[in-house]
């Protein structure tokens, strides 16, 4: 099985997008699983972002609703948010990132995931980006041109 990524390079970047997740216009990932979904930030988000230097996990305590931040999180050149992706209950932080926030950048689709969560409604799944929906859009804001390196990996 191949690892599964759809890659651009733009200007001196490799851009990924993992196959098997779901993602928001927010460059949120969402990994939906029976129980729950898992979320962190997208490959092409903490590469525009640059190294993250802090991470707030914010309290998880009730109704997350769209749009709302999970975790707030400072990099080199700004201070940003994860933003839930749709109307959800925070069931698990990664309490790892407080000391290692750079994990969110070393790996954003793995060991850098910053929650657990469960939807209120599993119906606004279907509302996130397909993994090629995303791709497109990524490689749109990234500036690519259709000259890019494009390709599966």
């Amino acid at each position: 099985m191949s690892s599964g990524f759809l890659e651009a390079t733009v200007d001196k970047f490799v851009l990924r997008v993992k196959r098997g997740l779901r993602y928001s216009r927010d460059h949120v990932w969402v990994e939906v699983g029976e129980r729950g979904c898992s979320l962190g930030i997208t490959d092409y988000a903490q590469t525009k972002d640059g190294d993250i230097v802090f991470l707030e996990l914010l309290p998880t305590e009730g109704v997350v609703e769209a749009g709302d931040p999970v975790a707030l999180y400072e990099t080199i050149k700004a201070a940003l948010e994860v933003a839930a992706p749709f109307d959800c209950e925070v069931v698990e932080v990664n309490q790892v990132l407080i000391e290692r926030p750079e994990l969110m950048n070393e790996d954003p689709y793995g060991e850098g995931w910053v929650a657990r969560v469960e939807p209120v409604n599993r119906g606004d799944l279907e509302a996130l980006l397909s993994p090629e929906e995303y791709f497109e859009l990524m490689k749109e804001e990234a500036g690519a041109s259709s000259s890019s390196e494009v390709g599966q990996v």
